[in-house]
């Protein structure tokens, strides 16, 4: 049996080297209900995908120390275990292009797009999963 509409067992990583950022952006989103990792690089992002099985959403800053949001990109779509998750870049300089990305958000952020955003990629996952435990349940 699925549960629907739990917000908690959709993990959304927040990856940004401004602990500022990660703070105030993970009080927006847990106030919503929505459970939050965060990361301050793209290092630091990838250890934290592939070690939690709940991250269904990453939201990017492309501009980091250690490892940019370019490169984690770059590495994520090569690891078939977490290629499929969905990225959104939340970037002051947003790319003329950008592949692998779901959205690109510029900064600042404006909190209501964030929002909607973040629900859209939620409730489509709730009817994705919806429509595969129907699917077997014939």
């Amino acid at each position: 049996m699925v549960v629907l509409n739990n917000k908690a067992d959709f993990g959304i990583l927040v990856v940004d080297d401004r602990k500022e950022v990660l703070r105030s952006m993970s009080d927006l989103l847990g106030r919503e209900g929505f459970s939050v990792r965060t990361a301050q690089n793209g290092l630091d992002a990838l250890n934290r995908i592939k070690s939690d099985r709940y991250i269904s959403l990453v939201l990017l800053d492309l501009w980091m120390p250690i490892m940019d949001g370019y490169e984690f990109l770059r590495r994520k779509k090569t690891d078939p275990d977490i290629a499929e998750i969905p990225v959104v870049v939340i970037s002051a300089t947003p790319p003329t292009s950008l592949e692998g990305v779901e959205k690109v958000l510029t900064k600042p952020i404006d909190l209501e797009q964030l929002m909607e955003t973040v629900r859209r990629y939620f409730w489509s996952r709730e009817i994705s999963i919806r429509d595969r435990a129907s699917a077997t349940d014939r």
